[in-house]
């Protein structure tokens, strides 16, 4: 189901035994241990983004996206989008998804995704074989635990594709789902969810380094784009500064 890579012997898993022993709150060892988020500052100042920023791809906000995955009932499409939120991947890497995509080290769990374009349909076998991959850390237990789940009742073989369709009918489900929640004022399909993706770590002052290579960006330059959300509500710079 899992790929299991286990460490040598006389070793503990330092995630074993959650169910009898309290899990301590975990350490964090990144310098930004927490940040405060005006989540409706960051969505009313989200049009002027758009509108003022050349190429400034539409985006989610957390707020927005918890909205969409607690309206999706399906658990095959809710297992979809809870991946591309948190992992950044294109809908093309998801629909190649297979069991062997996930590893479980006794320590850490993850998925390993094969970087591809976004193309019609779902990728080809030759497309499949020459793209590079990238390891994405899952640290949501709850997630892992329904992929775990899903895996399971899925009775899926080693090397196949556990999602059955196609990108369109991924974005035409995502497109009725926007509907059923009231829509939006732009359009929402599965590429959203990447870039709301990459928003949310650089809001959290994840570097933008490793922002690019999550996403499986060649260059940080192709990352660049969505550090305007950081910028482009600077009034407070100019707190201060008495003109008159």
């Amino acid at each position: 189901m899992v790929q299991k890579r286990l460490p040598d012997s006389g070793f503990t898993h330092s995630r074993s035994q959650r169910l009898f022993h309290p899990v301590e709150a975990p350490s964090i060892d990144f310098p930004i241990q927490s940040v405060r988020i005006d989540w409706d500052r960051l969505v009313a100042k989200r049009p002027m983004v758009l509108e003022t920023v050349d190429a400034m791809p539409a985006y989610l906000l957390k707020p927005e996206i918890l909205r969409l995955l607690e309206a999706e009932k399906h658990p095959t499409y809710r297992l979809m989008l809870d991946l591309m939120w948190t992992t950044g991947a294109r809908i093309s890497e998801v629909l190649a998804l297979t069991p062997c995509s996930f590893v479980d080290d006794g320590y850490d769990f993850g998925v390993i995704l094969k970087t591809l374009k976004q193309r019609p349909g779902r990728p080809s076998r030759a497309s499949l074989q020459r793209s590079p991959k990238r390891y994405i850390p899952i640290v949501d237990h709850a997630l892992e635990d329904r992929i775990q789940s899903y895996l399971y009742a899925g009775h899926f073989k080693k090397n196949e594709r556990i999602f059955s369709m196609c990108r369109q009918t991924v974005n035409r489900h995502i497109y009725a789902l926007v509907e059923r929640v009231g829509g939006a004022p732009f359009t929402i399909s599965a590429h959203t969810f990447r870039h709301s993706f990459a928003i949310h770590l650089l809001l959290h002052g994840r570097p933008l380094k490793y922002v690019s290579q999550l996403l499986g960006h060649k260059s940080v330059d192709s990352t660049e784009i969505y550090t305007n959300v950081l910028t482009v509500d600077g009034a407070h710079f100019l707190n201060g500064v008495d003109f008159h």
